[in-house]
Protein backbone atom coordinates (compact mmCIF):
# COMPACT_ATOMS: atom_id res chain seq x y z
CA UNK A 1 0.00 0.00 0.00
CA UNK A 2 2.65 2.42 1.10
CA UNK A 3 6.27 1.94 -0.68
CA UNK A 4 7.86 5.50 0.53
CA UNK A 5 6.44 6.91 3.94
CA UNK A 6 8.01 10.42 5.46
CA UNK A 7 8.22 10.85 8.65
CA UNK A 8 9.18 15.24 9.54
CA UNK A 9 10.86 15.01 12.97
CA UNK A 10 11.63 17.81 15.03
CA UNK A 11 12.38 15.89 18.52
CA UNK A 12 9.17 16.87 20.25
CA UNK A 13 6.74 13.78 22.13
CA UNK A 14 4.23 14.56 19.24
CA UNK A 15 7.11 13.89 16.43
CA UNK A 16 8.61 10.91 18.32
CA UNK A 17 4.75 9.43 18.29
CA UNK A 18 4.97 9.99 14.53
CA UNK A 19 8.16 7.67 14.09
CA UNK A 20 6.45 4.64 15.68
CA UNK A 21 3.34 4.48 14.08
CA UNK A 22 5.81 5.36 10.80
CA UNK A 23 8.28 2.38 11.86
CA UNK A 24 5.39 0.34 12.55
CA UNK A 25 3.69 0.67 8.93
CA UNK A 26 6.92 0.43 7.16
CA UNK A 27 7.54 -3.01 8.77
CA UNK A 28 3.69 -4.06 7.83
CA UNK A 29 3.90 -2.77 4.01
CA UNK A 30 8.22 -3.48 3.59
CA UNK A 31 8.17 0.51 2.96
CA UNK A 32 11.71 3.19 2.53
CA UNK A 33 11.17 5.49 5.57
CA UNK A 34 12.11 8.55 4.61
CA UNK A 35 13.19 10.58 8.18
CA UNK A 36 13.97 14.23 7.63
CA UNK A 37 14.10 17.21 10.09
CA UNK A 38 14.02 21.22 8.96
CA UNK A 39 16.37 23.41 11.62
CA UNK A 40 14.78 24.82 14.32
CA UNK A 41 15.43 27.99 13.62
CA UNK A 42 12.47 29.30 15.93
CA UNK A 43 12.79 27.79 18.81
CA UNK A 44 14.03 29.85 21.61
CA UNK A 45 17.08 29.28 23.22
CA UNK A 46 15.63 27.76 26.72
CA UNK A 47 14.36 25.16 24.48
CA UNK A 48 17.44 24.32 22.69
CA UNK A 49 19.48 24.97 25.73
CA UNK A 50 17.65 22.39 27.57
CA UNK A 51 17.44 19.94 24.40
CA UNK A 52 20.73 19.62 24.18
CA UNK A 53 21.73 19.33 27.84
CA UNK A 54 18.49 16.23 27.60
CA UNK A 55 20.74 14.90 24.64
CA UNK A 56 24.27 15.21 25.91
CA UNK A 57 24.98 18.07 23.32
CA UNK A 58 25.36 21.07 25.79
CA UNK A 59 29.08 20.89 24.81
CA UNK A 60 28.42 21.71 21.09
CA UNK A 61 26.04 24.73 21.41
CA UNK A 62 25.99 26.18 25.12
CA UNK A 63 27.79 29.13 24.16
CA UNK A 64 25.78 30.34 20.91
CA UNK A 65 22.95 29.39 22.99
CA UNK A 66 23.46 31.77 25.31
CA UNK A 67 24.50 34.36 22.96
CA UNK A 68 21.28 33.78 21.54
CA UNK A 69 19.77 34.14 25.08
CA UNK A 70 21.35 37.76 25.20
CA UNK A 71 19.93 38.66 21.61
CA UNK A 72 16.69 37.71 23.01
CA UNK A 73 16.47 39.51 26.21
CA UNK A 74 18.05 42.67 24.00
CA UNK A 75 14.66 42.18 22.03
CA UNK A 76 12.72 42.07 25.00
CA UNK A 77 13.68 45.48 26.09
CA UNK A 78 13.53 46.96 22.31
CA UNK A 79 17.10 47.60 22.08
CA UNK A 80 17.27 47.16 18.35
CA UNK A 81 18.25 44.49 15.92
CA UNK A 82 20.59 42.57 18.36
CA UNK A 83 19.13 39.32 17.35
CA UNK A 84 20.51 38.73 13.89
CA UNK A 85 23.77 39.61 15.38
CA UNK A 86 23.68 37.38 18.01
CA UNK A 87 20.98 34.51 16.43
CA UNK A 88 22.39 30.89 16.75
CA UNK A 89 24.35 29.70 13.88
CA UNK A 90 23.35 26.89 11.83
CA UNK A 91 26.24 24.29 12.94
CA UNK A 92 24.71 23.71 16.27
CA UNK A 93 21.28 23.20 14.91
CA UNK A 94 22.53 21.22 12.48
CA UNK A 95 24.17 18.74 15.57
CA UNK A 96 20.96 18.79 16.66
CA UNK A 97 18.77 17.79 13.76
CA UNK A 98 21.42 15.14 12.77
CA UNK A 99 21.32 13.62 16.55
CA UNK A 100 17.64 13.36 16.25
CA UNK A 101 17.48 11.67 12.78
CA UNK A 102 20.52 9.26 14.07
CA UNK A 103 18.27 8.29 16.83
CA UNK A 104 15.32 7.46 14.98
CA UNK A 105 16.95 5.77 12.30
CA UNK A 106 18.82 3.24 14.56
CA UNK A 107 15.24 3.05 16.34
CA UNK A 108 14.05 2.16 12.84
CA UNK A 109 16.37 0.10 11.75
CA UNK A 110 17.14 -2.28 15.24
CA UNK A 111 13.05 -2.30 14.42
CA UNK A 112 13.37 -4.10 10.94
CA UNK A 113 12.58 -1.38 8.83
CA UNK A 114 15.50 -2.41 5.72
CA UNK A 115 15.53 1.32 4.22
CA UNK A 116 15.81 4.19 5.91
CA UNK A 117 17.25 7.26 4.70
CA UNK A 118 17.70 10.95 6.75
CA UNK A 119 17.88 14.87 5.35
CA UNK A 120 18.51 17.72 7.42
CA UNK A 121 17.01 20.66 5.78
CA UNK A 122 16.72 24.42 6.28
CA UNK A 123 13.85 26.81 5.68
CA UNK A 124 9.75 26.80 6.34
CA UNK A 125 8.85 23.33 7.50
CA UNK A 126 5.49 22.82 5.96
CA UNK A 127 6.90 23.94 2.43
CA UNK A 128 10.16 21.64 2.89
CA UNK A 129 8.26 18.33 3.64
CA UNK A 130 5.48 19.09 0.71
CA UNK A 131 9.06 19.89 -1.63
CA UNK A 132 10.55 16.02 -0.31
CA UNK A 133 7.13 14.67 -0.47
CA UNK A 134 7.22 15.63 -4.71
CA UNK A 135 11.02 15.15 -5.70
CA UNK A 136 11.42 11.82 -2.99
CA UNK A 137 7.79 10.24 -4.44
CA UNK A 138 6.24 10.03 -1.34
CA UNK A 139 3.06 8.15 -1.00
CA UNK A 140 2.28 8.19 2.81
CA UNK A 141 3.62 11.33 5.60
CA UNK A 142 3.43 10.50 9.05
CA UNK A 143 4.15 13.74 11.43
CA UNK A 144 3.29 14.71 14.82
CA UNK A 145 0.29 16.68 14.99
CA UNK A 146 2.28 19.91 16.62
CA UNK A 147 5.86 20.55 17.47
CA UNK A 148 7.90 22.49 19.14
CA UNK A 149 6.62 25.91 17.77
CA UNK A 150 3.15 25.42 19.46
CA UNK A 151 2.80 29.53 19.40
CA UNK A 152 3.78 29.97 15.71
CA UNK A 153 1.00 27.39 15.17
CA UNK A 154 -1.29 29.30 17.14
CA UNK A 155 -0.84 32.17 15.16
CA UNK A 156 0.26 31.01 11.41
CA UNK A 157 -0.87 27.67 11.33
CA UNK A 158 0.66 24.66 12.61
CA UNK A 159 3.10 22.48 9.59
CA UNK A 160 0.65 19.76 9.99
CA UNK A 161 -2.28 21.76 9.28
CA UNK A 162 -0.34 23.18 6.26
CA UNK A 163 0.97 19.71 5.22
CA UNK A 164 -2.11 17.59 5.36
CA UNK A 165 -4.29 20.38 3.53
CA UNK A 166 -1.93 20.61 0.98
CA UNK A 167 -0.51 17.29 0.09
CA UNK A 168 -1.02 15.02 -2.54
CA UNK A 169 -1.00 11.62 -0.36
CA UNK A 170 -2.53 10.05 2.39
CA UNK A 171 -1.12 11.96 5.55
CA UNK A 172 -1.86 10.73 9.62
CA UNK A 173 -1.13 13.46 12.24
CA UNK A 174 -0.39 11.77 15.32
CA UNK A 175 -1.04 13.19 18.75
Amino acid sequence: MFSRILCPLDGSDHSQRALEVAISLAKSYGSSLVLVHALLRSADSKMLQRFAEIEGLSKHVEAEVISKQIGEERLGLNLGPAYKDTAVSSRPLIEIGQHILDGAKQDATQQGVKNVETTVVDGDAADLILRCIDEQDIDCVVMGSRGLSVVKGVFMGSVSHKVMNRAPCTCIAVK
